[in-house]
């Protein structure tokens, strides 16, 4: 049987994210969707969605540092 661990792997900047990346906002952790820096690269917008289904924007400055999360299998 494997089970699967979900941890804190780093913080990263917002031009480090990728989609699918799993991040930490507020006490829920959701998956990046999509991302979108503006003109001057100054700030990014970034699109999540959480385990239910629902999305939200929110706008990050490029010094801002995201939690990232990952998954950790372990074979039992």
């Amino acid at each position: 049987m494997i089970s699967m661990d979900l941890i804190h792997a780093d913080n990263l900047k917002p031009d480090q994210l990728m989609l699918g990346d799993l991040i930490k906002i507020g006490d829920d952790i959701v998956e990046i969707i999509f991302i979108e820096s503006d003109s001057t690269g100054d700030n990014y917008d970034i699109q999540t969605e959480n385990e239910f289904g629902e999305r939200e924007v929110m706008q990050f400055a490029y010094t801002d540092l995201i939690p990232l999360y990952v998954f950790i299998d372990y074979d039992e």
